[in-house]
């Protein structure tokens, strides 16, 4: 789906309440918001270990499992085939299984054992030879021998280093009698004199300057000279053992490839697993049936629900039940015939990601795809045209489709545009496809073949006069607005409430008496 058709339907809205904790998820949580699964078994399997997981977030604090997978980062398990690996990629791979065990202790203690989650302990134990049972890694001396003693020589050369030319250094002040001498010191240019003495005695060299400072560093003696250049030997023999080390050690890791690889995976389906159960407990969701029926316990257009509450206004939840062939709903306008179809188009397309659905209970049948004909202007096209180029080409899509038609027709004149509706209903009615059709027309609300039901609106006079801000007048139409869907028994003609509606939000008198003068 484009974003543009995401934004139309409210679900990037939904997909921006499902929180991951860490950046490793955020990718894990793009893919799977790009993936329309197509399985319905893959579907029942994922809705399953989510179950499990809602379960378990009954009596388990959501805080320890964030923790927990906020530390796992991304890892490419095909990079550990390599037959020499570098210290950095040792260093990534032993923090990814440090945390990763801690994830698989606390699974398995919860009894979400259905993830394939290898233990990996011994890997970890092969990164830690010195047994910290800290996260970081270096390539340590125990790993060899050679290793060790060249280790334990370059500390003592360090050492003699050190004392060597901590010697030079004492000799160097007793020489210019300047007791307070350091290894490395600052001289202003402007203190000529001690620049030509210390320059002269040879003890320092000038390692930078500035335009104002010279900074002198102790010079090397015959005898530091040659510990240096031991030290240089000796590191190079380091890295050649260190190099060999790494390889014998990145062939040991290549045994643990294939586990490393079910970790990977298992770790993200985990952490979208516990992501979404998240997201359900926060939003009361239900894990639906896929069933032949249509039926909504309690269903909510989500974010329109959030929106209506944070301006402190209730909304009412939704029982819907609805033929799988062709249904029509009529009512007011702002009944929320509106929301009614994007809440079908919603639910439809996030049960084919797995995602819980925001109601009490909910059994749909599977849809290839949804089609709502509500979008942008194509180019060099009207509202109109747009409308029925992309309803053609919805037609043509293979598999068994939801259309949720949205006052179908309304873009070209009434006449036309009623006809138009009218057949298109009928076409659909006799189709492999579901269709539910919001229309102010008459001629599509009389036909016999078609499941009816109407918003019940508006069920009293009203009068709104009194409230002069529009933002009142509107709180006071929703308040007074029953949005419940009833199914209908016969075939019944749109209610007509708008005269009743545009006095509410201010049309003036006036005009509302001409009106009523041409009823008459």
């Amino acid at each position: 789906m484009n974003k543009q058709r995401n934004r139309l339907l409210g679900l990037d809205k939904i997909f921006d309440l499902i929180e991951v904790p860490g950046s490793f998820l955020e990718a894990v949580k793009r893919h799977k918001l790009t993936t329309e699964r197509h399985s319905q078994q893959e579907i029942v399997d994922s809705y399953s270990r989510c179950a499990r997981f809602m379960d378990d977030l009954f009596i388990s604090p959501t805080a320890k499992w964030q923790n927990l997978f906020a530390h796992i980062v991304d890892l490419e398990p095909s990079i550990y085939h390599r037959d020499c690996l570098a210290i950095h990629e040792l260093f990534e791979l032993k923090t990814y299984v440090y945390h990763y065990q801690l994830l698989r202790s606390h699974a398995i203690e919860r009894g979400l054992n259905h993830y394939d989650l290898p233990d990996l302990s011994k890997l970890f134990q092969l990164l830690d030879p010195e047994q910290g049972k800290i996260p970081s890694f270096r390539l340590s001396p125990l790993y060899s021998s050679i290793l060790r003693d060249l280790d334990k020589e370059r500390g003592a050369l360090s050492q003699l280093l050190k004392h060597k030319r901590q010697e030079y250094l004492a000799l160097a002040r007793r020489s210019l009698d300047l007791p307070n001498l350091k290894d490395e010191f600052i001289l202003s240019r402007s203190q000529t004199d001690l620049i030509s003495k210390i320059t002269d005695s040879g003890f320092f060299i000038l390692s930078r300057e500035s335009i104002a400072n010279l900074i002198y560093v102790l010079a090397d003696n015959p005898e530091t000279h040659a510990i240096k250049a031991d030290l240089a030997e000796l590191k190079r023999k380091i890295e050649t053992e260190e190099n060999a080390v790494l390889y014998e050690l990145s062939k040991k890791v290549q045994a643990f490839v294939a586990d490393i690889s079910i970790a990977v995976k298992s770790v993200k389906e985990m952490g979208w697993d516990f992501s979404l159960a998240a997201f359900a407990r926060k939003y009361d969701c239900c894990i639906p049936l896929i069933a032949d029926e249509i039926e909504l316990i309690q269903a909510r257009n989500l974010p329109l629900q959030l929106a209506l509450e944070a301006s402190n206004r209730n909304y009412q939840k939704q029982n819907l039940t609805f033929s799988t062939r062709a249904n029509l709903i009529t009512g007011p306008n702002m009944g929320g015939k509106t929301s009614i179809l994007k809440c079908l188009a919603q639910f439809s397309e996030l049960i084919k990601r797995a995602i819980p659905l925001p109601a009490e209970k909910v059994s749909m049948p599977l849809y290839d795809f949804v089609y709502y004909n509500h979008s942008d202007e194509g180019e060099n096209l009207s509202s109109f045209g747009s409308e029925v180029v992309a309803f053609c080409d919805a037609l043509k899509r293979p598999g068994r489709g939801l259309f949720l038609l949205d006052e179908f027709g309304k873009g070209t004149n009434p006449r036309e545009g009623e006809a138009l509706a009218t057949a298109v209903i009928r076409y659909l009615a006799n189709s492999i496809h579901t269709t539910v059709a919001a229309t102010h027309f008459t001629a599509p609300a009389m036909l016999k073949e078609i499941c009816q039901f109407q918003i019940k609106g508006i069920q009293s006079a009203l009068d709104a006069t009194t409230y002069e801000d529009i933002h009142q007048r509107l709180r006071y139409l929703a308040n007074a607005m029953d949005y419940e869907l009833i199914s209908l028994n016969t075939q019944k003609t749109p209610p007509m409430d708008a005269l009743k509606i545009a006095k509410i939000l201010g049309l003036p008198q006036d005009i509302l008496t001409l009106i009523n003068l041409e009823d008459e």
